[in-house]
């Protein structure tokens, strides 16, 4: 992913910014908003919130290579999962 704290903030919001672009179009396509979706919404801002304290915490950790590899790890099957549930819709 990004190669400085300041970019991969940048790519965080890019990408958890999109997921939810996607669910407020397919809200204006069916006309409604419902439970499903504004559910979906809060959970993604609640994770991109998590993230952002994880790559804010990264002072803490002894080995920085091994946690932000981990970490981008886990953004990416983040990401993919929350695909997933916004092709469900």
């Amino acid at each position: 992913m990004a190669t400085s704290i300041r970019d991969l903030k940048k790519e965080l919001k890019y990408a958890f910014g999109s997921l939810i672009d996607q669910v407020l179009l397919i809200q204006l396509a069916s006309d409604t908003e419902n439970k499903s979706t504004s559910a979906l919404i809060n959970e993604i801002l609640d994770v991109y919130e998590d993230f952002l304290g994880k790559v804010n915490a990264h002072r803490k950790a002894e080995n920085k290579k091994a946690y932000f590899k981990q970490l981008n790890e886990e953004i990416r099957a983040k990401l993919s999962e929350f695909q997933d549930k916004i092709n469900q819709l």
